[in-house]
């Protein structure tokens, strides 16, 4: 939870239980509101913005319903969670009275103050995470306008420039008695265009002009280097039969396509082609118009990531009020069996390190709206490594998988920097993504070595592999190669991967396998332990 201050109104007539409230929830993080009547509340929430209200239900003058129905009837407030604390029976017909004014909860005098105190914490980091997705949200906002008119700005330039072209076309076609000095007007204009312009004859795809432009745009010295080659020794191979087609069917018109380039220095960039067929000098030519659409393309697929983000984040808040409500009851009643005499200790402990565990799953989802502060701390990461080996042995055995290790017991304590439950989450996934991938069995190896600054660790599977076409799209939201995935799994690892300043890539071969390799710097006292080794 961030350390953000957040308001929490308690609502009660007797003092002593407003002091009760207030001793159980006191944090750092929180500021304590207290009201001694109906009243008094409603004039607090037109004045402040709360996480949650805890409010009694039997007061003198407004009760807790009413209370609690005019502070929905508020457009600013009616989201607000409400708490109902009563000291009478539970009965059916109370219950339903408070949840039909809004109640979230109903808790029964005397209270359990830990449940108290984890459903308080519940609302309030539902909160917190809340206000989270909305400045995302209005920052997504700021920069979809902004690059909405930019993509006006272009198609505005785009139209001005092609009516241009057209009109200096018509002029050189329409005027062959002054053809020399026709034909002046029309280099310099392509010499001076801020797009690259190519002219090849019909049944030729070998240019005998090209602009500055052009020169600059496909990384070359000189004209000559573009002049004596063909066009297709730029154009990407795998866009070749669709060039081809493509040019084959529109011999007459304006056309317009898109495509990849290699430029001479190697780099790809992508191009909209527009083709415009005209005579010169008695023979039928082609006017080819290039554009590097390379940052708008990137444009683009940007907004389409940011929308996803924007709906990945409203799900994962709906998603975590839906899971963390039961995890509290389901923590809360834990507790107390683990209280008794005759519980086993050790199971206790097992489930509330589950139940914390599945809350810490959940709080990732929500990284995918905006990621928190993590609480760094050194880690031995080969610790963590065999840790996580030990508890994934048992899933592993159920599909006929074994985990290998390529360090012994004594491999040295490399130490990092960062949030253990995290990493811990990383390798999980990834672990229990190859297991389900070898649907036969087999070995799953895994490495750890220093590399420099850093420590690499390594997954081995031998899978079923990912094809090559698919690979690239391997960790975008809700794009997956499972059944029943959702595409968030590998999304998050990354985006934890990121926080500790570290890179995962992922390579594999269809039908062979799938190997995962993860880089970690490593703490900088360890890096001054391994200089002196060394």
């Amino acid at each position: 939870m961030d350390n953000q201050l957040v308001n929490i109104l308690l609502v009660d007539d007797r003092e002593e239980n407003l002091l009760a409230l207030e001793a159980v929830l006191t944090s750092p993080n929180y500021h304590l509101k207290k009201a001694l009547s109906g009243e008094e509340a409603l004039k607090w929430v037109l004045r402040e913005e709360f996480a949650v209200i805890i409010m009694d239900v039997q007061m003198p003058g407004m009760n807790g319903f009413e209370t609690a129905k005019m502070i929905r009837q508020r457009d600013k407030t009616k989201d607000v969670p409400i708490i109902f604390v009563t000291a009478l029976s539970q009965t059916d017909e109370n219950v339903m009275q408070g949840y039909s004014v809004g109640a979230i909860d109903y808790i029964i005098k005397p209270f359990n103050p830990s449940i108290l105190k984890s459903k308080v914490n519940g609302f309030v980091s539902l909160f917190l995470n809340q206000k989270k997705v909305e400045e995302q949200a209005k920052i997504i906002a700021i920069r979809t306008r902004e690059l909405e008119d930019a993509n006006r700005t272009l198609k505005s330039n785009e139209a001005m420039l092609e009516a241009l072209v057209k009109e200096r076309t018509n002029e050189l076609t329409n005027t062959n008695k002054m053809l020399l000095e026709s034909e002046e007007k029309y280099r310099r204009l392509v010499e001076e265009s801020p797009e690259a312009i190519i002219l090849t004859r019909e049944n030729s795809d070998v240019p005998f002009f090209i602009n500055e432009t052009g020169v600059k745009l496909l990384k070359a010295s000189s004209k000559e280097d573009v002049q004596n080659r063909s066009l297709f020794q730029f154009i990407h191979p795998d866009d070749h039969k669709k060039v081809r087609e493509t040019l084959a069917k529109n011999r007459d018109g304006l056309h317009t396509y898109e495509h990849r380039l290699i430029c001479l220095n190697g780099d790809i960039i992508h191009v909209e082609v527009k083709s415009i067929p005209f005579d010169y000098k008695g023979n039928s030519c082609l006017h080819i118009l290039v554009r590097d659409i390379t940052e708008l393309k990137h444009s683009r697929e940007f907004m389409q990531q940011t929308e996803k983000l924007t709906v990945v984040g409203e799900l994962a808040a709906g998603i975590a009020h839906e899971i963390r409500n039961p995890l509290t009851s389901l923590k809360g009643f834990t507790q107390l069996l683990g209280d008794r005499i005759d519980s086993n200790q050790d199971y206790m402990d097992i489930m509330i390190t589950e139940i914390e565990r599945i809350n810490t799953i959940v709080s990732e989802l929500l990284l995918l709206a905006k990621p928190r502060r993590m609480d760094f701390h050194e880690i031995n990461i080969a610790m963590v490594l065999k840790n996580i080996i030990t508890l994934m042995e048992a899933q592993a055995n159920l599909y006929g998988v074994t985990l290998k290790c390529e360090y012994c017991d004594d491999l040295p304590e490399f130490i990092i920097h960062g949030e253990e439950n995290k990493l811990k989450q990383v390798f999980i996934n990834i672990l229990k993504n190859a297991i389900e991938a070898m649907e036969q069995g087999g070995d799953i190896l895994i490495s750890a070595q220093p590399i420099g600054n850093e420590i690499e660790i390594t997954f081995i599977d031998s899978g079923c592999g990912i094809p090559p076409e698919l690979l690239s799209k391997v960790g975008q939201p809700f794009f997956t190669t499972k059944e029943k995935g959702t595409g968030l799994g590998l999304m998050v690892c990354h985006s934890i991967i990121e926080s500790h300043q570290g890179t995962m890539v992922i390579d594999s071969v269809r039908g062979k396998g799938t190997t995962v390799s993860i880089k970690l710097p490593l703490y900088q006292t360890q890096l001054k332990t391994i200089e002196y080794s060394s």
